[in-house]
């Protein structure tokens, strides 16, 4: 991906060009991530894209510009750097509506689906085509961190990022696709402690020591020998096993943050119950609270998920998205 910018069917001194009697509609899933390689940039990672919570942004045209969602401080920002990129002098004429968004602070990814399919929708209604590194990093402002919501938005499947420090954004350097069958039970405790995410995430981690190379290789290895083909083979018991142990080694980074391997007594309870149910490959998707368990298959997990306490919620019974985010234009899919 390059940061050049394509040049748009418009001059960029006026107004933006739009299909005036038009739409476009983003359509993406959630992003569980498994762990980071290390505490300090370039960090590195791995993760999955699921099909659900789904994030749906729709973009139509309108007498003047005008967002319909409670999350437009975070929408609006993101339409004035397009703005400021373009050079246009004024806010595109269009009415932004999130017409699905998941909870945020859930270790679903939220913030970074909602950023890629608010951008990206909004440049197509206007014509204006960015390059996906340009897009991510300068427009969505996103993949600062962790690169994995960004490649799975594009992408979908299982993300491997690589951790390069000459990169804006870290490179994708392996992806896989994730049995159909298998499924995937999102939980969260019913009642926890206080989210961490913007200034309070960046306080975390300032109080972290970086990695050593051994813990950080021995992450890699996992996920590049056991993980990532055990996707691909389908093979669920080592890749179940290689998970769960892959998330909490990349946990115990981050103890001196959270107080152990995962984010405080809530979600270590939460995963100790799961665990003596019988859930596999269980573990803590970012921050938490949310915490995920893989099955072979959905009768598995809806049966697994029919029982549970009245201290365990239920996120989300879903599969792994294996493609990208879906762009409809008039009602035509691309």
């Amino acid at each position: 991906m390059s940061d050049s910018i394509r040049p748009s069917t418009h001059d960029s001194t006026e107004r933006p060009g739009a299909m005036t009697d038009g739409s476009v509609m983003v359509s993406t899933g959630s992003r569980l991530h498994f762990g980071l390689l290390d505490t300090v940039d370039p960090f590195g990672g791995a993760g999955v894209m699921v099909d659900t919570p789904v994030t749906h942004v729709t973009v139509r045209a309108a007498d003047c510009f005008s967002c319909d969602s409670p999350a437009s401080d975070r929408i609006v920002p993101i339409i004035q750097r397009i703005v400021e990129i373009a050079g246009w002098k004024e806010l595109p004429d269009c009415r932004v509506s999130v017409v699905r968004y998941p909870p945020s602070h859930s270790g679903l990814g939220s913030g970074t689906q909602l950023a890629m399919a608010t951008a990206e929708a909004v440049c197509r209604f206007s014509n204006l085509e960015l390059e996906p590194l340009h897009l991510a990093a300068d427009v969505a402002m996103r993949g600062k961190r962790s690169a994995v919501g960004v490649h799975g938005y594009f992408r979908g499947g299982l993300i491997f990022e690589a951790a390069e420090e000459t990169c804006r954004v870290n490179p994708l350097r392996h992806r896989v696709e994730v049995p159909s069958q298998w499924c995937v039970a999102v939980f969260r405790p019913a009642e926890c402690r206080g989210h961490i995410s913007g200034g309070v995430e960046c306080d975390q981690f300032a109080k972290l020591s970086p990695a050593d190379s051994a813990a950080s290789n021995a992450l890699r290895e996992i996920v590049v020998e056991q993980i990532l083909p055990a996707a691909d083979a389908g093979d669920f018991d080592q890749f179940a096993e290689s998970l769960q142990d892959y998330n909490a080694k990349s946990g115990t980074l981050f103890a001196a943050a959270q107080g152990g391997p995962y984010n405080g007594p809530e979600v270590t309870e939460l995963v100790q119950r799961l665990l003596r149910r019988g859930a596999r490959g269980v573990g803590q998707s970012s921050w938490g609270p949310g915490v995920f368990a893989w099955f072979e298959t959905r009768q598995e997990a809806e049966a697994y998920c029919s029982d549970l306490d009245a201290e365990t919620s239920v996120l989300a019974v879903t599969h792994a998205r294996n493609h990208p985010r879906v762009i409809t234009v008039r009602g035509q899919a691309h």
